[in-house]
């Protein structure tokens, strides 16, 4: 014992099992195993495959099959005596997973579309099913009952678990995949949901049977007891236990908490232990009774997220991998050496696979999908994934299947799951989805919105073209649309927005009969909003038809800036692992106008906001993984006469010792850039990748976020700097945008000071500007300031230039100290925004300058700047 305790320095051995001190090696196997999984995720998530695949393939590499060829490997590092210690902690992960998936089943949803969900999920289970059943025939005559000392299998038993394996849909990689492909509010998307719904709980429910079978088939009469056992504990919980748990948590207010607290969170894991206690000893399983602990939950105000939340991050992270890893160390590929056997792997993918296809493919035409529609849905619920290993794994633990069926149908499994991603973005592209999507909202218009249809909504938004001055008197943003990706850029969003929405004015000329319209639109984890809303909603807000309700009364010398800029926020949520992010994207997918803004604290805060100042408001959440966000901005459906903001925390200062900064200073453009691309978890070609949104672009890179104490009444400065000699359309943006913001100011009385820095060298720019707005009350010489600027330096013998900023804030306000900077943002084109590097030198140094003097950027970018002349 003295040996034990001193450890390796008194000579232990610590990769000799000493039942005295288990711990010392399981350790050691979760963290090989932990790591394991991690370093093959890296790469498996590059190509968009779930987490599972990773974690069975850990296990593989670390069982008999790749490393357990090392002599003397597997009876050091995994040894038979310390595989107990495995499972028993793997179980514990699976008990909590398959609770976790009862929290995922939503009743509700699949009674909102039963038909749907019915129809598509029994097809899906029936055919593959019978599949299986003739598969099970040459299974059973070439592997069942070959061990002589082994247990002996009825072929009935046999037979309904294949035909269990081939049939299971894995619902919870099916919501991940959804997610990721932007399919979870789609037609295909919903029946597929539905339809995984109730194939899971099925599969489930005939895995059960397949496991009652096996363990009385000695005794026939036994299935019948352990039935009426499993059906009468299914019905105490789901009807007295569910309404006494729901009454419990209304009258200690539970359901009202932000979290959960410990004792509720205590006494629902009870619950589990003991559904999950009972179903074992009647001879059935424990992950059904932690299943059916799951189903009780309530969902009201979102509970099931919160509690979730609180207690998966370790399952999900430690508990739930060692399990399927464990289940991958039991798969022995050596095993399959002959030549049937690579037959019976080759057939069981086949007709997993395709049975799915056909029947899902099938039933989805038959519900008025388009064909390739209909085909995503088919090969959706060809994903087997997590479930599959969970019913193998069962299978193998009861006896029911040997290793190497438990070989042939993990490959199956790993396959199916690999290949749902690139086959359903082969046969249903995004190109063909946005067609698709068209369609449906023009119908959707057509047959619910025909009384307001007729209505243009182009002859309200005014016309988008900005190639001369003169089009700035007729350009109007038809709404401004910013997305959210964390809460640190809410303040200087809303600050900006403040100046840009023009809803609550005083003092306007535009007198509206009805107030605005505030919508809120409900799409988790989705780019596809509610059509018949947002077309009704751009109906009423822009109309201005004497016919319709909303009527304007409209003087003649009514300026262009007095218009009401509906607000439409998106908050961009990070698709993680997280089984809260799957509840939230896949069940609370509610039609009720008000239910994204009331569950999202960040919306709220923007609904707010919108509430208060009279603007018309709309939302909705997007969940993606950090590599796929600027693909899913890039997705979005949003008119060029949008007005695209994206804000993005700065500069930061909160750490002064860092290596990136070299006496409180960024170094150059790319250490900002990178630490920008950091701090709000973005891709490195996330710029880029958004160079394919075709709409009036403007990021606001806030550089003072870290600041405790702000002067409200300190005047804020607004600085719109044009570098060019030649006058772009994205610079005539910003001249809009600079315009917008003194007009606002002046409208309610906001203590501001907006000035122009020209190129020295576009002499006519004053006066040209000035003759556009010229006789309008709100526009004066003594409320803008505009100042030429010379970039040419003062030395003789060096003819390079200076940058623009520099020369402004070097030259031109050498007075303003620091503090007023900070209360200052600047406004600067990005005419091209093309290619791999989108920003061009002159925004590059703005954009460094700001970082290292702490005033924010705005960088506006037209979306037709490229298709404009240039305009002296």
């Amino acid at each position: 014992m003295a040996v034990t305790i001193g450890g390796v320095l008194s000579g232990v051995n610590p990769f000799i099992y000493n039942t005295e001190s288990p711990i010392t090696l399981f350790l050691f196997q979760v963290c090989l195993i932990l790591a394991t999984c991690n370093l093959l995720h890296l790469f498996f998530a590059r190509i968009r495959q779930p987490k599972v695949i990773s974690e069975v393939i850990a296990g593989v590499v670390l069982g008999p099959t790749v490393f357990g060829q090392i002599p003397g490997f597997t009876n050091t590092v995994f040894p038979p005596s310390s595989v107990p210690g495995l499972n028993l902690t793997a179980n514990l992960g699976i008990i909590l997973f398959m609770f976790f998936l009862g929290l995922e089943v939503d009743l509700m949803f699949i009674k909102k579309n039963l038909r749907i969900a019915l129809t598509t999920g029994l097809a899906t289970l029936a055919v593959p099913f019978g599949c299986g059943c003739l598969l099970a025939i040459p299974l059973f005559h070439n592997y069942a009952n070959q061990d002589p000392e082994g247990r002996k299998i009825k072929f009935t038993v046999f037979m309904v678990f294949i035909a269990v394996s081939l049939s299971v849909t894995a619902f919870p990689v099916l919501c991940r995949i959804l997610n990721e492909l932007r399919l979870i509010k789609d037609r295909a998307g919903i029946i597929v949901l539905g339809a995984g719904i109730i194939n899971d709980i099925l599969g489930w429910i005939l895995l059960a049977l397949s496991i009652i079978l096996s363990n009385s088939e000695s005794n026939p009469v036994n299935t019948v007891y352990i039935l009426l056992c499993t059906f009468g504990w299914f019905l105490v919980y789901f009807y007295p236990v569910r309404y006494i748990l729901k009454w419990a948590l209304i009258k200690s207010h539970e359901l009202d908490r932000s979290k959960p607290s410990p004792f509720a969170t205590m006494c629902i894991l009870f619950l589990m232990f003991i559904s999950a206690y009972f179903t074992d000893i009647i001879g059935v399983h424990a992950i059904f009774g932690a299943f059916i602990a799951g189903l009780i939950v309530p969902r009201d105000n979102h509970y099931v997220v919160k509690l979730a939340e609180r207690m998966e991050d370790i399952p999900n992270i430690v508990l739930i991998p060692i399990y399927f890893a464990v289940s991958g160390l039991n798969v022995d590929l050596t095993l399959l050496n002959e030549g049937k056997d690579w037959g019976f792997v080759f057939a069981s993918i086949g007709i997993a696979i395709a049975s799915k296809v056909f029947s899902g493919t099938i039933m989805a035409k038959l519900n008025k999908l388009f064909w390739r529609e209909s085909l995503a849905v088919g090969i959706l619920m060809s994903c087997k994934g997590i479930v599959e290993i969970v019913v193998l794994t069962v299978g193998l633990n009861s006896g029911i299947i040997d290793k190497k069926i438990y070989g042939i149908f993990i490959l199956m499994a790993l396959v199916s799951t690999f290949v749902t991603t690139p086959m359903t973005m082969l046969a249903y592209p995004d190109k063909y989805r946005k067609e698709i999507n068209k369609i449906l909202e023009e119908k959707d218009v057509e047959s619910d919105v025909t009384s307001i249809a007729s209505l243009s909504i182009s002859s309200s938004c005014g016309d988008n073209k900005l190639s001369t001055f003169k089009d700035l008197k007729t350009f109007q943003i038809s709404e401004i649309t910013t997305i959210i990706n964390n809460s640190e850029e809410i303040s200087a969003c809303l600050e900006i927005l403040n100046y840009f929405t023009l809803g609550n004015q005083q003092n306007s000329k535009v007198q509206t009969v009805n107030s605005p319209i505030l919508v809120k639109r409900s799409s988790f984890s989705s780019l596809k909003s509610n059509p018949r809303i947002r077309k009704l909603a751009k109906h009423l807000t822009h109309s201005t038809d004497d016919t319709t309700s909303a009527l304007t009364v409209i003087e003649e010398d009514r300026s262009i800036f007095e218009e009401c800029l509906p607000l439409r926020v998106i908050h961009l949520r990070l698709l993680t692992e997280r089984t809260t992010d799957l509840l939230q994207s896949s069940t609370l997918h509610s039609d009720d106008p008000h239910f994204t803004a009331n569950s999202d604290s960040l919306l709220q805060i923007f609904f707010i906001f919108a509430r208060l100042g009279k603007v018309p408001f709309s939302s909705e959440v997007i969940f993606s993984t950090m590599r796929e966000k600027a693909i899913n901005i890039s997705s979005l459906t949003i008119p060029d006469s949008n007005l695209f903001l994206i804000p993005l925390k700065g500069a930061s200062y909160q750490a002064r010792e860092s290596t990136v900064l070299v006496n409180d200073k960024y170094k150059s453009f790319d250490h900002i850039y990178s630490h920008i691309l950091g701090s709000n978890e973005l891709p490195s070609n996330f710029f880029s990748q958004l160079t394919e949104l075709k709409s009036n672009i403007v990021f606001l890179i806030s550089n003072n976020s870290d600041r405790l104490n702000v002067d409200r009444y300190k005047t804020k400065n607004f600085h719109l700097l044009l570098p060019n000699p030649n006058i772009t359309s994205s610079d005539l943006l910003s001249i809009y945008l600079l315009l917008l913001i003194n007009f606002r100011a002046q409208k309610n009385n906001y203590n501001i000071k907006t000035s122009i820095f020209i190129n020295e060298k576009n002499s006519d720019f004053i006066e040209k500007l000035y003759s556009q707005f010229e006789g309008q009350s709100w526009f004066h010489k003594s409320s803008l300031d505009i100042l030429p600027i010379s970039t040419e330096t003062k030395n003789e013998n060096d003819v390079s230039q200076s940058s623009f900023i520099k020369a402004v804030t070097e030259n031109k306000m050498t007075a303003e100290s620091e503090s007023t900077l900070e209360e200052t943002t600047f406004l600067i084109a990005e005419s091209y925004f093309i290619g791999h590097d989108p920003f061009s030198d002159e925004v590059k140094d703005t954009i460094w300058e700001g970082s290292n003097k702490k005033f924010n950027i705005l960088v506006a970018h037209h979306c037709n700047s490229l298709d404009t002349s240039f305009t002296k």
